[in-house]
């Protein structure tokens, strides 16, 4: 049976922009490991879903097909390095929108979830900020925090991540470990 990870996008598989948006092709990089990580994931039968909060459209500093564009090519080049993207779900809404899709709120992983048939209590989310964990938390889903500082003051909250690692490519090693898999995936057996 397949498994499923839920990913952020800025700051897990892209480089966030401080205080901005990524907002068209040229400024879309992705981070040191992405690629190799989601590889592993697809050869281990992990089926990756994108959850993010993208306000830039609803604020018009870009359009829905921008949006669109970028997601069209950094799927294409996931793709031709092995990896593999099942979905992308965005919530394009303002912060001030007080939308039921928009992160810390659960709805993007619940859409995800309608149309994919999963269960959060053996889905990871991956993500880099607090309203990633909070989104999990939600449902009961385990999280797994991206952050270069190992202690980031987050196993204190009682929302915590299962883990903190640096990259991408540490949490795909982790989900893919004896230590990763036996708690939240041993219904489905060893990914191996």
């Amino acid at each position: 049976m397949p498994r499923f990870v839920l990913l952020d996008r800025d700051g897990v598989i892209n480089r966030r922009i401080v205080g901005g948006y990524v907002t068209c092709w040229e400024e879309f990089a992705f981070l040191p490991g992405v690629l190799e990580g989601l590889r592993l994931l697809n050869e281990k039968n992990c089926h990756v879903i994108v959850v993010s909060n993208q306000a830039g459209v609803g604020k018009g500093l870009m359009t829905t097909a921008d949006l669109q564009e970028i997601t069209r090519k950094f799927i294409q080049e996931v793709e031709a390095q092995g990896g593999r993207i099942r979905s992308v779900y965005y919530c394009t809404h303002r912060p001030e929108d007080d939308c039921q899709c928009r992160k810390p709120k659960p709805g993007l992983l619940l859409r995800a979830q309608a149309e994919h048939h999963f269960d959060f209590e053996h889905t990871f989310l991956i993500g880099d900020s607090e309203s990633d964990l909070l989104a999990a938390q939600a449902l009961g889903c385990p999280a797994i925090m991206l952050s270069d500082a190992p202690s980031a003051g987050l196993e204190k909250l009682p929302h915590a991540p299962q883990v903190t690692v640096p990259s991408l490519l540490a949490a795909a090693a982790f989900l893919l470990s004896k230590k990763g898999c036996y708690n939240s995936w041993k219904r489905y057996g060893s990914p191996t």
